[in-house]
């Protein structure tokens, strides 16, 4: 029969890794200052509608924080304003909840390819229509 090696009793304070050790061995990519500004205008567009935070929470323990899906929506409502040149501050007065929840609804560019097919089918047959009645 094996033996286990013998160690001595770990304590509950010894077992748990410092805040410290939790951040070390984190790899990837640092976003570069535009993300980081995209991102610091997401968490604070969440922020700015409590409803949302409480539709979207996840639970941690005895605490609730929001959902990285929010953040997720705020950082696609806000880029798509940030890429139409907007500044920050319109963003952040102008952003609803509902554009928030609405930025994962977006058309595929799928079907923006069969409409744009199905508009020029439409050209074309109500071109040939009259000339075709002659």
């Amino acid at each position: 029969m094996t033996r286990a090696a013998e160690r001595p009793p770990m304590t509950d304070h010894e077992s748990e890794p410092e805040p410290e050790e939790l951040w070390e061995h984190l790899e990837g990519e640092t976003p570069d200052s535009a993300t980081r500004q995209v991102l610091n205008l997401a968490h604070r567009a969440s922020e700015k509608f409590p409803e949302l935070a409480r539709r979207y929470r996840s639970f941690a323990g005895p605490a609730a924080i929001a959902s990285g899906a929010l953040v997720v929506l705020a950082g696609v409502a806000v880029a798509r304003r940030a890429r139409r040149g907007q500044r920050p501050e319109e963003i952040l007065e102008q952003i609803t909840s509902d554009e928030i929840e609405r930025a994962a609804s977006v058309t595929s560019r799928h079907n923006r390819w069969w409409r744009m097919i199905v508009r020029i089918a439409r050209r074309r047959r109500s071109q040939e229509g009259p000339a075709g009645s002659l």
